[in-house]
């Protein structure tokens, strides 16, 4: 049976003809975007007899392969009768002649290739190409002609497929593999927990049909393995390509890969990876990305090719260890390397940004055509926030001015200029706030836009020409500059724009509201997402905000598979802890902790609602025959381990932690067994009551919701949701949760019990808190 190649001309010579050095000074997304315009603005000044951006498709067929190869040209320029020319444009920032010395092959053969598409599409005999090279400095040009008969792009083009093919048989034999492993896969389980079956059924129905799906399962069912499972058995179905397994936290990664373990271990073969964060993986930490600064990033395009060939014929799973050793053998850059390692792999497990950030996404795969990628998007409901985060930018007087500081004695008078002439614009906007902690605006000057282009421009070049100068204040802020610009193309009426008074000076921040139309889109372009969480409720709120139709979109919600018995709510309802009745309320909450905590030896965490309730409940409570911790602020990953740590099996002394709902510890922990028996959670979780939450609570009023319950209630549901699930993680698990807040007995969290929490009871003192507790363990 013949096979089937689609590949994309750009895929081919950048694997076969790319050469030379990563290099951000002249490779970088605001040298793409630059050559976006340029590309526009030159392609405009070209006259009726200028085709641009060209689609071409050619067929081939070579050794029993059936090869689809297209692309679009720059350019077509019409000469004459039968005289045409393919045009294939570069702008940089590096010289020009330079830049055309070390990578005429790599651009010269992408102009060939279309040079034949064309000639085959209209039936010519010769054709001529040209190489038009401008520069993103001063928009100098340099144009380089050439030309050759059909038959000349003919073998060229053949010789470049059949070196691909090379590769291609490869990767094809790896495929059937994994595509035979994958029909006689099993679960790689005893058995499944109960609606896990379930489960796998409608999401590989909907990696079948196209669309998303919208899954409420509670913790222990077993999400991970239930969702990646069904996905890679639809593998196989044609139509989908690759899996994206996209989640907020580390943990998340470690389950899915463990999961993936689990399947290889019973003769699942796939190739699966984990994106590791650049600050994480990068070996020259405060490093630029050029080969004067990293010697992992010289001659990066010259090994790369040989370096994934060797790695897929030696290993299968890419976790971050196993990147590291083989870029550290090969001297390259492993952040670069993961990348592009990827494109070869089947399952991709990385962050939420690098499919959904508009500035960091993984352009390869989401500026391209992926109507063939499955999504599964674990714990859901962080992708409110995080959508929200990422298409928000702030910058911040006191950045600009430090700059201006550094640069005293150095030759840069351009960008002296355009600093100055930027300052000028802070210190107007500061002068708006002199009386007032900030001032809401309706958009953003367009002199002031102007004038953050002309200053970006200007960091750029001095870091081309004169690179010795930059810092990493410079650095900083040209990435901070980069972004704000990027994302006030997206500006509209779910955006909040203000200035606010900060240390040193003021902020101008435009704020993302709701990304939901936005995570929409994303979700579009793709075959089919499954978005799971152990808390979508309520679930108007969440479909809402996470680009979905509660009226059309399948939502699935699964009951618990654990007895209810083993989790205990207890309510106190005789206490209001919100922020203006605080101060009457540390004692007797005081009071309720001691007394639930000190009811039997064992583990326990302490939620409250900031640092500072946290810290004046301390002052009251005095628990001497246990271990008490804090969480700090600005806790490292090791930090957070370390604390971690201290909650131990078969306890003989009683740990408890005190931490912050809604932080580190509020979700993505596993304290299995009895490394957890009771959770206390003071207060309702409201986010706290800040400026851009009102003004997100009167955008939503403004849209006919519920702006109240957008902004703060649901999401301090939620935070109890999370904090409450803590405690049962497996089916051994069992425990308590303590609930104080008045509120808690009225709507809309009256339905937390009514639908989630239905074992709970009522206590209006530390006595019958007491007493609930001891029939509880005795039963």
């Amino acid at each position: 049976m013949d096979k089937h190649l689609n590949l994309s001309v750009h895929q081919l010579v950048d694997f076969l003809l790319r050469k030379g050095d990563i290099d951000n000074r002249i490779y970088n997304q605001d040298a793409m975007t630059e050559g976006t315009r340029i590309h526009a603005l030159y392609q405009s000044k070209q006259g009726e007899n200028y085709i641009s951006e060209h689609y071409l498709l050619g067929f081939f067929d070579i050794d029993g392969v059936q090869i689809k190869l297209d692309g679009r040209a720059d350019g077509i320029i019409k000469q004459g009768d039968n005289k045409y020319i393919i045009d294939e444009i570069k702008s940089t920032l590096d010289d020009l002649s330079n830049f055309h010395n070390e990578q005429e092959e790599w651009h010269l053969g992408q102009a060939k290739c279309y040079a034949l598409m064309y000639c085959n599409e209209i039936g010519l005999e010769d054709i001529s190409v040209r190489l038009t090279y401008i520069s993103q400095i001063d928009n100098s040009k340099r144009i380089f002609n050439y030309h050759y008969t059909r038959q000349e792009l003919d073998d060229y083009v053949h010789d470049l497929l059949n070196q691909y093919l090379v590769f291609f048989w490869d990767l094809e034999r790896l495929k059937e593999n994994r595509n035979k492993s994958i029909e006689e896969l099993k679960f790689p389980y005893t058995n499944f927990r109960p609606n896990q079956k379930r489960l796998s059924k409608y999401i590989f129905s909907i990696n079948k049909q196209r669309g998303n799906l919208y899954v409420e399962a509670p913790t222990g069912i077993g999400k991970t393995i239930s969702t990646l499972y069904p996905s890679i058995k639809s593998l196989t179905l044609g139509e989908n390509e690759k899996i994206f397994y996209l989640t907020a936290k580390n943990s998340g990664k470690l389950s899915a890969l463990k999961a993936i373990t689990d399947m290889k271990g019973i003769g699942l073969k796939l190739l699966d990876i984990v994106i590791t964060a650049k600050e994480k993986i990068c070996f020259c930490k405060g490093a630029s990305c050029n080969p004067d600064e990293c010697p992992f990033a010289k001659g990066y395009y010259s090994k790369i090719k040989s370096v994934i060939e060797e790695s897929i014929r030696d290993y299968d799973t890419f976790d971050q260890k196993t990147i590291e050793n083989i870029a550290a053998n090969a001297n390259i850059c492993p952040f670069e390397f993961q990348l592009d390692l990827s494109l070869v792999c089947d399952v991709i497990i990385c962050d939420y940004n690098y499919m959904f950030d508009p500035i960091s996404h993984m352009q390869r795969y989401f500026d391209e055509d992926c109507s063939h990628y499955i999504a599964l998007i674990d714990e859901a409901h962080n992708l409110v926030e995080r959508g929200k985060s990422m298409y928000s930018a702030a910058l911040f007087s006191k950045n600009f001015k430090q700059l201006k500081k550094e640069l005293r004695g150095i030759d840069a008078k351009k960008l002296k200029r355009e600093l100055t002439k930027t300052i000028k614009f802070f210190d107007e906007y500061e002068m708006l706030v002199m009386e007032k902690d900030r001032e809401k605006l309706s958009y953003f000057d367009d002199d002031f836009i102007y004038r953050l282009e002309a200053l970006l421009q200007a960091l750029r070049d001095e870091d081309k020409n004169n690179h010795q100068i930059v810092t990493e204040t410079f650095k900083d802020l040209s990435m901070d500059i980069n972004r704000f610009l990027n994302i006030y193309e997206f500006f509209d009426d779910s955006y909040l724009c203000y200035i606010a008074k900060v240390d040193e000076g003021v902020s101008i921040n435009l704020s993302c509201l709701d990304a939901s139309d936005k995570i929409r889109k994303t979700l579009k372009t793709i075959h089919s997402s499954t978005l799971f969480s152990a808390t979508l409720s309520p679930y108007d709120y969440y479909l809402t905000l996470l680009g979905g139709n509660i009226n059309t979109d399948p939502l699935l919600t699964l009951p618990s598979p654990f007895e209810k018995e083993k989790l205990k709510t207890i309510v106190v309802p005789n206490i209001s802890t919100k922020y203006k009745r605080r101060d009457s309320t540390y004692q007797k909450v005081a009071e309720y902790i001691e007394a639930f905590v000190s009811s039997k030896i064992g583990n326990y965490l302490v939620y409250l609602p900031s640092y500072e309730y946290l810290n004046k409940v301390l002052e009251y409570i005095d628990l001497k025959d246990a271990d008490v911790i804090i969480q700090e602020k600005d806790m490292t990953d090791i930090d957070k381990d370390n604390f971690i740590d201290n909650f131990l099996p078969n306890p003989t002394r009683t740990t408890v932690g005190f931490v912050i709902v809604g932080g580190s510890f509020g979700e993505g922990i596993d304290l299995v067994n009895d490394r957890l028996i009771g959770v206390v959670v003071v207060g309702v979780g409201l986010p706290q009551i800040c400026f851009e939450k009102d003004e997100e609570r009167k955008y939503f009023d403004s849209k006919e919701l519920d702006g109240y319950n957008y902004a703060y209630v649901y999401p301090g549901i939620n935070r109890v949701y999370q904090a409450i699930g803590r405690i049962i993680r497996t089916e051994d698990d069992k425990g308590i949760a303590l609930l104080i807040d008045d509120r808690y007995l009225s709507k809309p969290y009256l339905d937390m019990f009514e639908n989630k929490l239905s074992n709970y009871e009522v206590a209006l003192n530390k006595d019958e808190i007491i007493e609930i507790i001891n029939e509880f363990w005795s039963n």
